[in-house]
């Protein structure tokens, strides 16, 4: 799978100074998409366009922010620009939610300048952002904050897990934007015996909304805590994922983003993972059907490197989860003719070029997608076995086991997987102003 842990790929990363990937102009005819790859992390660069919108800090340093969208399988991002406001003296903000129109960031300013704060930016025909107050129950992150958009449009809700120090005991801090103000609940937890026996407690990595006030807080390795943190008293259950597959067991204490991933839609639950596995060799035959032995029958034989991707999906009412698809990259169809300018060549030498096959790719990072009429794609992080320089992004539809589409995809200053969101259909894109700078 993708290597992400290198100083090298850590120092891009982390790079305050991490300039915007080249900015593909949209068709100005269509119109925005349903829905985007939103990179997690938002880039420091003076960017205007019709979707910039300005607030003040709790310093009152003027904070800019703008949205670049790309269709699938381009990623859109957010550039931040601070006025005055040294780069040395302001580290990468970061996406810490979104939910329809709205989306969260945190904006790390150096301690002399008052720390991290919260901004909620408001998509539409007047963009606006607010500076969040505080004080914060804790640092905010995409795998502790939860957003609910309420029916009226014009105000949220936003809740915090914090973790008590009993195993299974939480507590939840809610933000609404009525009274503009923080209040805190502690929900009773309704876990089983066997869960609690098997599980010390959860680690969440993100967080998704069910709907009706209902927000979860998804350990990928583990399962997801839920309630409705709307209720006065609000009480606290578990859904528990599949299994672990095999090729993945010696990787459960690492970090799950990788292979795992879990998205809500429509009342149902859906569950990715990926696994990597050692292939057959159906040619290999047993040395005791033998009756001569040859220098490559006494050899060990390399290895073969593949991976499979399977889903499975469940109602919250159900207690089960159903299977959904399952692929191996080599059962993957690759329809040539409509995908030539899209697969390149993959040379391995200096003359030697061979074509490039799902198979040759290593997949990870899985993200479902958000479009009604595309429920078995899965959007994938691919890297060549052959060479390590190149990345793709592809989109696979596993139940037709078919590539549906792939673009070259850089790595730089990229991390984690990234996250779909809905905030482009809110969004006023003018594509004549689309990723105009005013300067960095």
């Amino acid at each position: 799978m993708l290597d992400f842990g290198s100083k090298a790929a850590l120092s891009k990363i982390f790079s305050m100074t991490c300039e915007p990937p080249p900015h593909r102009p949209r068709d100005p005819a269509a119109p925005a998409p349903a829905w985007v790859l939103l990179e997690p992390q938002a880039y420091l660069a003076d960017v205007r366009n019709a979707t910039t919108a300005e607030a003040f800090s709790s310093a009152g340093h003027t904070v800019q922010v703008s949205v670049c969208v790309s269709d699938p399988l381009d990623v859109s991002y957010l550039c931040v620009h601070c006025p005055g406001v040294p780069e040395a003296n302001c580290g990468r903000p970061s996406i810490v939610c979104s939910e329809k129109d709205f989306l969260v960031l945190s904006v790390l300013f150096m301690p002399a300048l008052r720390g991290r704060e919260y901004f909620v930016y408001k998509a539409g025909p007047v963009p606006s952002l607010r500076l969040l107050p505080g004080p914060y129950p804790r640092v905010l992150t995409s795998s502790d904050l939860g957003l609910l958009p309420r029916d009226d449009g014009d105000h949220f809700v936003l809740a915090v897990l914090c973790y008590l120090p009993a195993p299974w005991d939480f507590a939840l801090h809610v933000f609404s934007s009525r009274t503009w103000a923080w209040s805190r609940k502690v929900p009773q937890v309704e876990v089983s015996s066997n869960v609690r026996a098997q599980m010390p407690s959860i680690q969440a990595y993100k967080v998704i909304q069910f709907g009706e006030g209902t927000l979860g807080w998804v350990d990928l390795w583990r399962g997801i805590l839920f309630c409705n943190v709307l209720d006065e008293m609000p009480v606290a259950r578990f859904i528990t994922l599949p299994k672990v597959m095999a090729g993945n067991m010696d990787n459960a204490k690492s970090s799950a983003w990788p292979l795992r991933n879990v998205a809500y839609r429509n009342g149902m639950i859906k569950f990715v993972e990926i696994e990597k596995h050692e292939r057959p060799d159906v040619d290999k035959r047993l040395d005791d059907d033998l009756d001569t032995l040859y220098e490559s029958h006494c050899l060990m034989n390399p290895k073969e490197i593949g991976w499979r991707a399977m889903t499975w999906y469940k109602m919250t009412s159900w207690d089960h989860w159903s299977k959904g698809y399952m692929a191996y990259d080599k059962e993957i169809s690759v329809d040539y003719p409509s995908h030539s300018k899209l697969l390149p060549d993959l040379t391995l030498g200096d003359n030697y070029v061979r074509e490039l096959t799902l198979k040759d790719l290593l997949a990870s990072h899985p993200v479902l997608s958000l479009s009604c009429d595309c429920d078995d794609i899965v959007y994938l992080l691919c890297k060549s076995k052959f060479c390590n320089i190149k990345t793709w992004m592809i989109a696979v539809d596993l139940k037709k086991k078919m590539l549906v589409d792939l673009a070259p995809f850089s790595l730089k200053g990229y991390f984690t997987s990234a996250h779909p969101s809905g905030l482009s259909k809110y969004l006023n894109i003018t594509p004549a102003m689309e990723g105009s700078s005013g300067g960095h």
